[in-house]
């Protein structure tokens, strides 16, 4: 049976990714409380979990709001991610067992199986349970915990633009594909430069969709 904090964390999650609480939106612990008919100290612990994962800000007042991202932060955010996800793959290619590459291979394929653009919530799903699962065989708490920090950007950036550049999901299962390919021959830098392809990558990717949005604001 799910705890008090569990049930408050998806309830917020689902919330945020329904669209019902949106990007800048003011999360009020009593009136979630109320609402979830729980107490405010679950509440209040969902809200820590959720901004770990960069989904909620928590202001220097103790506010709490829906996350949004600027250009800047997400530049920044991506070269993060391309140094911390590539040194973590380099490190896992020492350590990952063959029931970890199965597992990739499992996911990678459901991926290829949700690429349409009605699929992106699930594909996200997929996409962020493969790059853990990479990253739990690091072997690196420290980077472990860096990185578990900022994995779920994709999902910040799908609730700001409320898609993402899906033309780019079967691209990524290749690309994971070659991951894989890395990650079992052992080879440590080979694995470390395919990740970092990958995450530049996807970082074009979003780079594109960013203007295109500009573009149609204007």
């Amino acid at each position: 049976m799910a705890t008090a904090k569990q049930q408050a964390y998806e309830r917020i999650r689902n919330s945020i990714f329904s669209g019902s609480f949106q990007p800048g939106y003011q999360l009020k612990e009593e009136a979630l409380a109320e609402n979830l008919g729980i107490s405010r100290t679950p509440v209040r612990e969902a809200i820590r979990l959720l901004a770990d994962e960069g989904l909620i800000d928590i202001k220097p007042n103790r506010r709490s709001y829906v996350a949004d991202i600027t250009e800047t932060q997400f530049e920044e955010v991506f070269d993060l991610l391309a140094f911390l996800e590539s040194y973590s793959a380099g490190l896992a290619s020492a350590h990952i067992p063959q029931s970890g590459l199965d597992k990739l291979r499992k996911l990678n394929d459901a991926m290829a199986n949700t690429a349409a653009p009605a699929d992106n919530r699930e594909f996200l799903e997929l996409n962020s349970e493969f790059h853990q699962t990479i990253h739990q065989y690091s072997e690196s708490h420290k980077v472990h915990e860096l990185l578990m920090r900022i994995m779920e950007f994709p999902h910040n950036l799908f609730l700001k633009f409320n898609q993402i550049p899906d033309w780019h999901n079967s691209r990524s299962v290749i690309e994971h594909g070659l991951i894989i390919d890395a990650l079992a021959s052992g080879d440590k830098n080979f694995a470390t430069v395919q990740m970092r392809a990958h995450i530049e990558s996807v970082r074009h990717a979003f780079r594109n969709l960013w203007k295109t949005s500009d573009k149609n604001q204007a």
